[in-house]
């Protein structure tokens, strides 16, 4: 490869094998959901959406239960059959709320979900929907400098 990589890039290992990175050094593998020690793509769109409400969600979370609180978001989604899409993706943050009473539980309850609806890029991505590229280009026809317009 004669070009460098943008700052969130994947990276071809080996037949449906590849690296995610980013410029922070963070890496994820990522390959098909037959495959043991990656994440199929599906199941990172999973976990963006639950990061993102976790991220969205956890500085009112931690008012209320601690700042060392403790918490594990499940996820599910649903795919209709013979389609390649999910049509639906819920994500359940799970702590201990035996502190709380049931009044303050629904009220934390009400405004995760405001903090989540008002913060959360990823589900505000999935609600409205999002235009997509994906195009190959010759290695040596893209310039060193400034981003690959058009490319993901």
């Amino acid at each position: 490869m004669s070009t460098e990589a943008t700052p969130l890039h994947i990276t071809r290992e080996g037949p449906r094998r590849f690296i995610g990175r980013n410029a922070r050094g963070a890496e994820v593998r990522i390959g098909g959901s037959d495959a043991d020690g990656v994440f199929s793509p599906g199941e990172l769109l999973h976990l963006a959406l639950a990061a993102c409400g976790m991220l969205s969600s956890d500085h009112l979370l931690a008012s209320r239960l601690g700042a060392d609180f403790e918490a594990t978001t499940d996820i599910t989604a649903t795919k209709p059959e013979n389609e390649d899409r999910y049509d639906s993706i819920t994500a359940v943050i799970r702590a201990d709320l035996s502190a709380l009473d049931p009044e303050r539980i629904a009220s934390l309850s009400e405004r995760t979900h405001r903090a989540v609806d008002r913060q959360c890029t990823v589900g505000h991505t999935l609600e409205h929907g999002a235009a997509y590229t994906v195009d190959v280009v010759d290695d040596q026809a893209v310039p060193v400098s400034g981003p690959r317009t058009g490319t993901v």
